[in-house]
């Protein structure tokens, strides 16, 4: 009897994780999406906020992330926040907190914490935007560079009154890059729409996405 419970106890707690195959990070990122999940783009899906999250950051001015002028090839990235897996009801006012390494694969800091434990001049990358009446946001930074275990990547952290997301856009990667989209532990957790597709027509280059939550 005892065996049959602890078998079933099992099979629960593998029921509960394969449920929670859209929430990345930890144990469950390895959990693979099936390929009707991956072409998937209703709620965005929430990913761990790694160990490089520096809190009381601040609002970016003129939408500029890159404001230490760090090299890179610049690019530009707008979208809006929305409620709900569907339609268009905007979220206005949400707060989207962004950072991402620097070209050569560095944050700065290389480290966690809350924004006055570091000089600003240690600070780069970091800062926040909000969403206007339309739910819509923009900003402009550098193209990341990719690291040991990721590929290139973007982290936000979106509060929208009580809705609360973190998560992960992924970067295209480029040629001679080590690791891509797919090879990714985290980005193979997330759907496709989740790599973005930067269009190289305009001057800096651009691309678009629209958080659900």
């Amino acid at each position: 009897m005892r065996r049959i419970l602890v078998g079933a106890f099992l099979v629960a707690i593998l029921a509960s994780g394969f449920s929670l195959s859209r929430q990345v990070g930890g144990s469950l990122a390895a959990v693979a999406l099936t390929v009707a999940q991956k072409g998937e783009c209703g709620l965005s899906v929430n990913v761990t906020e790694g160990p490089y999250y520096v809190s009381g950051t601040s609002e970016l001015k003129d939408a500029e992330l890159n404001t230490t002028n760090l090299p890179g090839l610049p690019i530009v990235i707008s979208g809006h926040v929305y409620e709900g897996a569907v339609g268009s009801k905007p979220l206005a006012n949400s707060k989207i907190e962004i950072w991402h390494a620097d070209s050569s694969g560095s944050y700065h800091p290389n480290s966690n914490g809350d924004v006055t434990k570091y000089k600003t001049q240690d600070l780069a990358l970091r800062g926040f935007v909000v969403t206007d009446a339309n739910g819509a946001y923009r900003f402009a930074t550098i193209y990341p560079g990719e690291y040991t275990g990721r590929t290139r990547h973007i982290h936000f952290k979106i509060t929208a009154g009580l809705k609360a997301l973190t998560t992960q856009l992924i970067i295209p990667s480029k040629a001679g890059d080590k690791i891509r989209f797919d090879e990714d532990t985290i980005a193979q957790g997330m759907p496709t729409c989740a790599l973005l597709k930067f269009d190289n027509s305009v001057t800096p280059e651009a691309a678009t996405f629209d958080f659900r939550l």
